[in-house]
Formats: C-alpha cells, sequence, structure tokens
C-alpha cells in the first residue's frame, strides 16, 4: 500500500511537470513558437532531434512527453511532431544496444544479447522508413489523430473540463509564482520534475510487479 501511495504521488508529479511544461512554453512567446515551427518545418530534421534527445536523455518518454507538452502550448504543430516523436522510437533503440555491449566479453551472450537487441532497432527503422514517406506524402497521421481528437472530443455532446488540469493547477501556479514566472526557470523545474517522475515510476512499478512474482512462486 505504502508503494502504491507513492506510485500515485509520483504520477502526480509527472502531471504536474507536463502542465508546467505547457505553461512555461507559453511564456517563451509567439516568437519561440515561430523559431520552433521553422526548426521542425523539415521533417527529417523532426526526426533528427527525435532521436539526438532520445539517445541524449535515454528515455523516449521524456522526449515524447515534452513534444506532446508543446504541441498542448501551440509551440509546436501535429504535423512537425510526428517525425520528432518517430525520431524518439529510433533513439530508445540506442538503449538496447548499449545494454547488449555489456556481455561483448562473453562471445556467447553478446550474441544473443545483440540479436535480440536489434530486433527492436529494426522494427523502428523499418516503422519509420515506411510510415513516415506516407506522412510526407498524404498527412494520414495527423489526419487520422485529429479524426480521433474530434470524435472523442464530442462524446456525448458534453464539454468535458480535465479533472487533470484542475488537481495540478496549484502546483503549477506555486512553481510560477516562486520563479517569479520566469519561462526558463519553470521549463528547468519541469524537465527536472519529469525526469524524477519517470525514474521512479518505473522503480515503484518494477518493485510492485516483482512483488507480486515473489508472492506467486512462493
Amino acid at each position: 500500500m505504502f508503494r502504491l501511495a507513492v506510485l500515485l504521488v509520483l504520477l502526480y508529479v509527472f502531471f504536474v511537470s507536463i502542465s508546467l511544461m505547457g505553461a512555461s512554453i507559453k511564456l517563451f512567446g509567439k516568437g519561440f513558437a515561430e523559431r520552433l515551427l521553422a526548426t521542425t518545418a523539415n521533417p527529417f530534421i523532426g526526426l533528427f532531434i527525435g532521436v539526438l534527445a532520445t539517445s541524449l536523455v535515454q528515455s523516449s518518454s521524456t522526449t515524447t512527453s515534452m513534444t506532446v507538452a508543446m504541441v498542448a502550448a501551440g509551440a509546436l504543430d501535429l504535423t512537425h511532431a510526428i517525425p520528432v516523436i518517430m525520431g524518439a522510437n529510433i533513439g530508445t533503440s540506442v538503449t538496447n544496444t548499449l545494454v547488449s555491449a555489456g556481455h561483448i566479453s562473453r562471445p556467447v551472450e553478446f550474441r544473443r544479447a545483440f540479436a535480440a537487441a536489434t530486433v527492436h532497432d529494426f522494427f523502428n527503422l523499418i516503422a519509420v522508413a515506411i510510415l513516415l514517406p506516407l506522412q510526407i506524402a498524404t498527412g494520414f497521421l495527423s489526419k487520422v489523430s485529429l479524426a480521433m481528437a474530434n470524435a472523442f472530443q464530442g462524446v456525448g455532446g458534453l464539454k468535458f473540463t480535465s479533472p487533470l488540469k484542475a488537481i495540478t493547477k496549484p502546483a503549477v501556479d506555486a512553481v510560477g509564482d516562486a520563479t517569479g514566472d520566469n519561462s526558463i526557470a519553470m521549463l528547468l523545474v519541469s524537465v527536472v520534475l519529469l525526469f524524477v517522475a519517470l525514474r521512479y515510476i518505473v522503480v515503484m512499478l518494477k518493485s510492485l510487479i516483482i512483488g507480486r512474482v515473489e508472492l506467486f512462486f512462493t
């Protein structure tokens, strides 16, 4: 129960970091959004940004979450965000390849580990090689995602008020007041919270799952 409570707190911190990131991006102003859109206007540059960012932070979830926050804040267009997210999927393949390199001193283990790692690598590379040209030519991914968003938004004919926004707003406002609504400081705080939350969410989920497995076999 304690670990479950900690997990819920970490999820709250994660949602606060996303909301805080969106708020900080809005404070950067129109010029920042225009420069970001100009930078990612070339889909191959967007793809490279996604690969580089994920390779550096070793977390595709972090890169994807930041991209989603930028789209929500209006700093990044959905069409330009798709190559970045695809790049994040390629960048996350670096992690499993690095893990396989840990077995390099044992040839048999390394051969098996590297073979398993490259399955993930080539799956992501082939998926991007097929889907990115189709997206550039037809925009089908952005069209489908927008259609789904519009369909869910109109379910039941009711206006949806996000409960997450309501519960995270006090924390976001508190950070904004503490930093004097400084966009750079708020962005740095949001990135730190995002890293911490994602890191320990994984740790807590592993401990919860391993604990249940141990109970099953005892």
